[in-house]
């Protein structure tokens, strides 16, 4: 304890030794009622100041709890208020800043910013000390970056700190505002403050109308004219600035500074105008035909990243243009560059290149694609045939099935003369035009126009499932036929006559191998999602009759549990479509997932005794995430209980399996189970009680309730040993805590089963 009546010096030094204490109470103690009486006489000697200002700051690394960090606060607030202290305060806080911009701790950093925060709501250093503030806010600036990276209380915090301090002084607000103007807050080091003010100043209309200008001419200085090429957080710390943009300040400030620096430095400046333009909610329509003599030449760049970038850039240009004679016009550009106006294209990235930002128009409104699509089918036949280099010409079909997946005016009879002569190509470009169909196929008012393939596809689907080297052909095929049967009575007519299921059934009883899909592109998967969905929905008595249910039913729990977020999406919106078109199908599904729990169990378990990281399993070659499977689940459960009362019981122990509820918390999924069908105006619990019986007795069917029968009494006794025992068949051996001095003679105590252990076995 630190004697009061000591003189300042002393118990400073006194107070010094005790600032480390892990005790939560001594700290209390120290900071509340042994230093704030000495405030008054240790500011009277800059010794004993900076004594006192060394000791608060040596609290930095140790005071994690709120309790202590809120007394050292409370003392700072307090000690403000002395000049003495101030200066001093304000010194070593500016240095302890400094120091730590690079690396610190976000608690270290949360506590250096809500220092400088008090330290300016509290004093007048920030009119007394210009330079002092200047580089307490530059500081500040590279240490809420920081914060702004981690967490989302983190975030949150930081922007609370900043908020709180400009909407108390405005004045302050526009001290901040001259650093940023004057560059001595660097947007490439502290984006996330960049972000932070402009988000405050968005939300006064008067202070963005004021300092609009200031913005607009920093992310020009900063952005469109750096020397570097910008971070993408730099580039995204304006978006609060050009989501409500006008047309005049796009057009007066940010267009002429693009197509310059376009012109000059693209490389640089290509990402951030791309996100740029992703982020204005503009019509860019009176924008496009300056922005396309710019980045066609980039779209043709050897760098592939750059030719990335400027397809970007043509396709958001493309997709917020609504003018009728953009559209003309862009692809005029295209078709004259592939023309040879601005030279020969040698080499072929320079034509797919051009090829690709042709497939970026199609992300024009479906009306103007409509309009245009048979000149450009026409145009992309003639490119097709007028080049040599099997690249571009797969380039050139993946173009036009862009333009075919938006209007089916794509689709002339042209078109399908031309498919039906790719057809016969060698192994790739056969695989082109087949990925061409089935873009086709999947637009319902485009089926019609491709019917004359029937036949062609037909031996493709035969060839495809009798060879295994051609069997993805086959399924690219069948899809096409499958389609086809769909809307033509006489196109289902030829498949039997073929004998195209029998086949195919007899080659490939399940139609699809996982060990198949395990080995396919992610296109490839969602091809096979397409031809799942069209089987089980549009020929199911034909799939029943010819093929395991099972067995397609498993590939769609493969599908919908794929690593690749993007084939997880489709398989999840077809097994809606399933599921809703054939609910019988629901039950088969779940007890397929139950048994796909019970495999990825294993395999887990598997992999924790082998310490390995994956392994080769032909019956799961992957382990799906937890929350994968929970969403799986979820996707199943409403169909399932609305046709059968035996997936009741399923449903609950699902819930509860151990590959998907958490020790921690084993009843989370059911309640969130609970939730989503409510949500759906499903009561699960109302609908349990009536069926208590159907649910008790299928647990009873259980294989596991054999097992239970199967048990002693010895062997139940064993579930009621409590914590800190451990059971054998004879009795329970029973651990004793001993002192520390004697662990090496810790002894336990055995005891047998007594009548109390018996009768809670007879109660089991």
């Amino acid at each position: 304890m630190v004697a009061q009546d000591a003189a300042p010096e002393e118990a400073l030094r006194a107070a010094a030794a005790e600032v480390s204490t892990p005790s939560a109470t001594r700290r209390l103690r120290l900071f509340r009622d042994t230093l704030p009486p000495l405030l008054a006489k240790a500011t009277e000697s800059p010794s004993d100041t900076t004594l006192l200002v060394d000791l608060i700051f040596q609290t930095l690394p140790l005071y994690d709890d709120r309790a202590s960090r809120k007394a050292v606060d409370d003392m700072v607030i307090q000690a403000l208020s002395e000049s003495t202290f101030m200066k001093t305060f304000a010194a070593t806080l500016v240095q302890s800043m400094e120091k730590n911009l690079k690396v610190t701790s976000p608690l270290a950093c949360f506590k250096l910013l809500r220092w400088s925060c008090y330290l300016l709501k509290w004093t007048q250093f920030a009119t007394l000390s210009k330079g002092g503030f200047s580089r307490l806010a530059n500081a500040q600036a590279v240490l809420s970056q920081v914060l702004m990276n981690g967490s989302f209380r983190q975030r949150r915090t930081c922007k609370q700190l900043f908020i709180r301090l400009f909407s108390e002084s405005v004045g302050m607000y526009k001290m901040y505002i001259e650093e940023v103007k004057d560059l001595r807050i660097a947007t490439k080091d502290s984006p996330a403050f960049i972000n932070l003010i402009l988000d405050f100043t968005v939300t006064s209309s008067s202070l963005f109308s004021e300092y609009k200008p200031v913005f607009l001419d920093l992310y020009v200085k900063t952005i469109l004219s750096s020397k570097d090429r910008p971070s993408e957080a730099a580039s995204e710390a304006f978006k609060p600035l050009f989501v409500d943009i006008g047309h005049e300040d796009f057009k007066n400030v940010i267009l002429p500074s693009c197509i310059k620096m376009l012109k000059r430095n693209p490389e640089i400046v290509l990402k951030s105008i791309g996100h740029l333009l992703l982020t204005v909610r503009l019509d860019l329509s009176n924008y496009a035909m300056e922005f396309m003599p710019v980045i066609l030449p980039q779209a043709r760049h050897s760098d592939e990243e750059r030719r990335n970038n400027a397809l970007n850039i043509v396709g958001t240009l493309s997709d917020k243009s609504s003018d009728p004679d953009t559209l003309p016009s862009m692809f005029n550009a295209i078709k004259a560059i592939l023309g040879g106006s601005e030279g020969k294209l040698s080499l072929p990235y320079q034509r797919i290149g051009m090829l690709n930002a042709l497939e970026q128009l199609s992300r024009f409104p479906p009306k103007q694609i409509s309009r245009l699509a048979p000149s450009v089918s026409s145009f992309l036949l003639t490119c097709y045939k007028g080049d040599g280099i099997e690249e571009v010409k797969l380039a050139t079909l993946s173009t036009l099935g862009s333009w075919a997946s938006v209007s089916s005016e794509a689709v002339q009879p042209d078109v399908v003369s031309f498919i039906t002569a790719g057809l016969k190509e060698k192994d790739t470009l056969r695989k082109g035009h087949l990925k061409l169909i089935r873009v086709i196929c999947r637009k319902s008012d485009s089926l019609t126009k491709v019917t004359s393939l029937l036949d062609h596809l037909i031996q493709l689907s035969k060839t495809g499932f009798s060879k295994a080297t051609q069997r993805l052909d086959g399924i690219y095929a069948l899809y096409a036929v499958s389609r086809l049967a769909a809307i033509d009575a006489k196109a289902d007519g030829s498949i039997v006559k073929e004998k195209l299921w029998t086949l195919i059934a007899q080659s490939e009883p399940s139609l699809i191998s996982v060990q198949l899909l395990s080995k396919l592109t992610d296109e490839d998967c969602l091809t096979c999602v397409d031809l799942l969905q069209s089987l089980l929905v549009d020929h199911l008595f034909r799939i029943q009759e010819y093929f395991s249910i099972q067995s397609l039913l498993q590939v769609l729990i493969y599908l919908v549990c794929h690593p690749s977020w993007a084939v997880r999406k489709i398989a999840y919106d077809a097994t809606k479509n399933i599921l809703s078109s054939s609910g019988a199908l629901a039950e088969d599904l779940l007890f397929l997932f139950t048994s796909w729990l019970s495999l990825v169990g294993e395999r887990v378990l598997i992999l924790k005794q082998s310490d390995m990281d994956s392994f080769g399993d032909s019956q799961l070659p992957f382990i799906p995430s937890t929350e994968v499977l929970v969403k799986c689940l979820f996707l199943i459960a409403p169909y399932a209980i609305d046709h059968s009362q035996r997936s009741y019981a399923r449903l609950i122990l699902c819930s509860h399996h151990p590959c998907i509820s958490s020790s921690g918390s084993p009843a989370g999924v059911w309640k969130r189970l609970q939730k989503r069908l409510k949500q759906q105006n499903i009561s699960f619990t109302d609908l349990i009680f009536p069926n208590i019986t159907v649910i008790c007795k299928h647990f009873i069917e259980l294989p596991d309730r054999t097992l239970h029968d199967g048990f002693s009494e010895n062997d139940i006794k064993i579930f009621f040993t409590s914590e800190g025992q451990l059971s054998t068949e004879q009795g329970v051996y029973v651990a004793e805590a001993v002192a520390s001095k004697n662990t090496k003679l810790a002894k336990g105590r055995f005891r047998a089963y007594d009548g109390q252990d018996a009768l809670a076995c007879n109660t089991l």
